[in-house]
């Protein structure tokens, strides 16, 4: 069987897939402290580039403008449309070879953490993106990290979808 062809707990397509991811970061809204929610949501997201690269029909792929992309290329060809994608990438990646290029915290306790950023008092997930980032851009929670990685992956997969 390809990977086409292939049915992973039933989903099927990248309509289905857009929904598992939906259905992630909802998860991740509900309890934005979970690891286990936060990570779920990334590496879902991460994901969707596979999920285009080999379940595209070839129609879909003249739409979305990668039909003359090289396979291996579709990862990167959304990478630089939205830096976000990226980085979702660098921590899924990094946390699955223990070599994390971007620092991560959970931030617990009232003020903790950047101000102004996340939620008031209540435990979550901290992202930094840098030191190429200057004040409250430097930072992100893993739930508008991932809103941001879903709104992006929705729009851009609207057509199709």
């Amino acid at each position: 069987m390809s990977r086409k062809e292939t049915s992973i707990f039933g989903l099927e397509t990248i309509t289905h897939y857009i929904g598992f991811c939906e259905k992630a970061v909802q998860q991740l809204e509900n309890d934005q402290a979970s690891l286990l929610f936060g990570f779920s949501a990334i590496l879902a997201l991460n994901h969707i580039p596979d999920w285009l690269q080999y379940k595209l029909t070839i129609e879909q792929r003249k739409v979305l403008g990668v039909s003359s992309v090289n396979e291996a290329k579709v990862k990167e060809h959304f990478e630089n449309k939205n830096c976000d994608v990226k980085l979702v990438r660098s921590i899924a990646n990094g946390f699955k070879h223990l070599r994390l290029s971007t620092d991560t915290q959970k931030i617990e306790g009232y003020g903790a953490g950047p101000y102004g950023v996340g939620p008031n008092g209540v435990p979550y997930l901290l992202i930094d993106r840098g030191d190429n980032f200057k004040g409250q851009d430097r930072w992100a929670t893993g739930l508008t990290l991932c809103q941001h990685v879903l709104t992006f992956w929705t729009k851009e997969l609207e057509s199709i979808l």
